[in-house]
């Protein structure tokens, strides 16, 4: 006799899961369900509150912000303690742990993944974070890790090539955790990343172009240049970093007044004309204002890219015991 559906409790651990990571995100964001699945669950959109939305019928608007999570609900997740210790730029060399060191000892869970599923997305790039979450049933709470950032600045370091097993283990701190104000700082800050990306490109474009027209309209160029990143919405919104509020204002100025204000007051030494003086200061001030935004990239690389880590660098920026 024919048997009728069924339904196994790995799919309700899996419903169990979902439900749970809905209702630890803000209820106005989005979550998309991605199918088909090839280690992808969801893409989550990120909206905020529209201006002059009223507080008793409220309006929520687009950033156009996304990224992608990738769900392992569990119902005996295995956790460990993790010991952190100091250790050198990985962008410069191989992992070399300082075991005389140790920063912290952290609680992580500590999940198997496939080796597979992280070359998918070491292929798709930095540009679009993947976050890695455990659902822990149990404990009602919802971890995350940025893949894309454990791969680059964990696992390609550590190994001679992290591919040749079947498997992973990765470590995700506990801490970081969905529906607490940290963890919607950081899914905030990664959902920012393709537009800081794409504005890494342009100030380092624009500080070139500037260098070949110093000795012509430069002031021309950088006031076109100015008007042109002032557009981006990220400027007034990104308090997670505060040297992008520090440039907006910086920038702001410079559209409205002509000058960045990098140069205090200056003492025109005697038989200088300063007219001459005042005016090779302000030329200074605005190539050194695109050199610092052409810096961006590598301050983000070196060290935010570490943010929410189980690294020294990770722990020490951004746990939210040290914050």
């Amino acid at each position: 006799m024919a048997k009728p559906k069924q339904r196994s409790e790995a799919h309700l651990i899996d419903e169990g899961g979902e439900e749970l990571l809905r209702s630890k995100l803000p209820s106005h964001w989005v979550v998309h369900n991605y199918r088909p699945d090839y280690g992808l669950d969801f893409s989550i959109e990120v909206f905020k509150s529209a201006e002059n939305s009223l507080a008793e019928s409220p309006v929520y608007e687009t950033l156009g912000e996304h990224f992608f999570i990738q769900l392992k609900s569990m119902k005996a997740p295995k956790t460990k303690q993790f010991k952190i210790f100091s250790r050198e730029n990985v962008e410069k060399s191989h992992e070399n742990l300082n075991r005389a060191d140790k920063i912290a000892d952290i609680e992580t869970y500590s999940f198997q993944l496939d080796t597979s599923e992280l070359v998918t997305v070491e292929r798709m790039g930095i540009a679009v974070p993947v976050l890695l979450v455990i659902a822990d049933l149990p404990a009602q709470r919802c971890s995350f890790v940025c893949l894309n950032d454990y791969i680059d600045k964990i696992l390609i370091p550590r190994f001679e090539d992290y591919r040749v097993t079947q498997s992973r283990t990765i470590h995700l701190p506990i801490d970081n955790e969905i529906g607490t104000a940290h963890g919607l700082i950081a899914l905030r800050w990664y959902a920012k990343r393709p537009k800081l990306i794409a504005a890494f490109q342009r100030f380092t474009y624009q500080y070139s172009e500037l260098q070949w027209a110093e000795q012509g309209n430069w002031r021309g160029l950088a006031e076109v240049f100015a008007r042109k990143i002032a557009n981006y919405d990220f400027w007034n919104d990104t308090e997670m970093w505060n040297i992008i509020e520090y440039n907006a204002a910086k920038l702001q100025r410079f559209i409205k007044t002509g000058q960045l204000g990098l140069v205090k007051e200056l003492t025109i030494p005697e038989g200088v004309d300063e007219l001459e003086m005042r005016d090779f200061w302000r030329k200074l001030e605005v190539f050194e204002f695109w050199k610092q935004l052409s810096l961006l990239p590598k301050y983000y690389e070196d060290i935010c890219r570490e943010w929410f880590l189980p690294t020294a660098l990770g722990y020490l920026a951004s746990a939210p015991n040290k914050n």
